[in-house]
This record gives structure tokens, C-alpha cells and sequence, in this order.
């Protein structure tokens, strides 16, 4: 009789202490959305992933963008990724920029994938902006996520 009692004693805190440890499964990652204003044709979406998923803060993290956009990408074009906290302050001064031909332009409408490497600040809660362009104003494709 005694040692069923230990026994429940020992499992129940094993329980506690398994349920009091912080999990990384948590830290999800919410769906991609592009946002838009008022009036303006939404540009296409395209597929991001992290590596590793879900990105840590104070870490380098590989972001793979890969679609099709209805436009050349051409030496012009640019990915920008910014990196906001919950009041949407950048948590870095500038955007990441990096040239959207890594090893080669693609045509309108071919398949395109780059993957370029990012350091993430250190932080709880981010939004990360993701936009492809030619121009300040001639946007391809934008996502955005929260990181919690």
C-alpha cells in the first residue's frame, strides 16, 4: 500500500515537472498574408519557409522564397525583409536587402526559388515582412507573419 502512494507521489511530480518546462512546439508560426491598400490589386503571393522552422531569436535563419510572379525578375529586383516587433517598430534600422538574382534571372511566369540567410534580432514577438519588387513602387509579391 505504501509504495502505491510513492509511487502516485513520484508520477504526479514527474507530471508537474514535465508540464513546467517551457516547449519550443509553442513558438508557431502564423499564416503567410500580403497586406494591401485600400484600392490596390493585391500582388501575387508566393511560398516562404524557415530553416530552421520556427526561427529563433538571436539566430541566423535561412528564408527560401519560391513562386511564380507575373513579371521578369530581372538584376533590378530586390528582396526586402523586414523585422518588426508587436508595435510595428523595426527591430533593425534597415531592411535586409538582397539581390533576387542569386544564380540567375527567371522570365514571367518560370518557377523562381532564392534562399538568402538572415539574422534575427533577439526578441519575444516579431512580424516578419517579406516583399519582392523592381522598384519602390513596382511590387512582384509580399508576405507577412507573426512570430510568437
Amino acid at each position: 500500500m505504501n509504495r502505491k502512494f510513492i509511487f502516485a507521489f513520484l508520477f504526479l511530480v514527474a507530471l508537474s515537472m514535465i508540464n513546467a518546462i517551457p516547449h519550443k512546439l509553442f513558438k508557431r508560426i502564423s499564416p503567410f498574408i500580403c497586406p494591401q491598400s485600400e484600392g490596390s490589386t493585391k500582388p501575387p503571393n508566393f511560398q516562404v519557409s524557415f530553416s530552421p522552422n520556427p526561427p529563433s531569436t538571436g539566430e541566423k535563419v535561412n528564408v527560401t522564397i519560391s513562386g511564380k510572379f507575373s513579371e521578369d525578375v530581372t538584376e533590378k529586383t530586390t528582396i526586402s525583409i523586414g523585422l518588426l516587433d508587436r508595435q510595428g517598430e523595426q527591430l533593425k534600422e534597415d531592411a535586409f536587402e538582397f539581390p533576387a538574382c542569386g544564380t540567375g534571372c527567371t522570365k514571367a511566369g518560370d518557377p523562381y526559388s532564392r534562399t538568402v540567410e538572415v539574422q534575427i534580432p533577439k526578441g519575444d514577438h516579431y512580424i516578419v515582412f517579406i516583399g519582392v519588387s523592381n522598384t519602390n513602387t513596382d511590387v512582384l509579391g509580399c508576405e507577412m507573419t507573426a512570430i510568437l
